[in-house]
């Protein structure tokens, strides 16, 4: 699925519709949540890079070191989630 084809989908129309309409009522959770992302920028810059340039020269892992990385990748992906959680936790 390429972006013209995700933007054409009922269900992207209805979330973002939805999600305007939220942000209209409560722009207090879009300060937050826009605060939140931002002070989450480097672990969220960190979980792009590893997530596009780093994985998928290694996927699908065929060697006990190509396994090693990707174990590694994901214990740090999920560290850095659990960082940019307590972000948007602690901002919300």
């Amino acid at each position: 699925m390429n972006v013209k084809e995700l933007a054409k989908d009922p269900l992207t129309k209805l979330t973002a519709g939805l999600s305007g309409i939220v942000a209209l009522l409560n722009p207090e959770i879009v300060f937050a949540l826009t605060d939140a992302l931002i002070a989450s920028g480097p672990q969220l810059f960190s979980v792009i890079s590893l997530s596009a340039l780093t994985l998928p020269q290694v996927l699908p892992p065929s060697s006990t070191g190509e396994w090693a990385v990707v174990a590694a990748g994901v214990v740090f992906l999920a560290y850095l989630g659990q960082q940019i959680w307590s972000n948007i936790d602690r901002e919300l």
